[in-house]
């Protein structure tokens, strides 16, 4: 995933609304959607809930670690 993706995906398990995650990254709110569609699309997630515990089951957010957030790149 694109680092932006992982931000937006830390954001929706934190609680974030679509706008909030909109204002948090510089996206419009289209541009969330747009990357959460393209995520979901990619891996078969029905809705946000199943598309967060697949970021954390793929490694792309951090299990035990509150606010969630992505690895550091390395």
């Amino acid at each position: 995933v694109t680092p932006v993706e992982a931000r937006i995906l830390a954001l929706l398990a934190a609680g974030a609304t679509t706008a909030r995650a909109a204002r948090e990254t510089g996206l419009t709110t289209d541009g969330v959607t747009y990357h959460l569609r393209r995520l979901s699309s990619r891996w078969h997630a029905t809705n946000r809930t199943e598309l967060v515990a697949r970021a954390y089951a793929l490694g792309v957010l951090t299990p035990g670690v509150w606010p969630p957030e992505a690895p550091a790149a390395e």
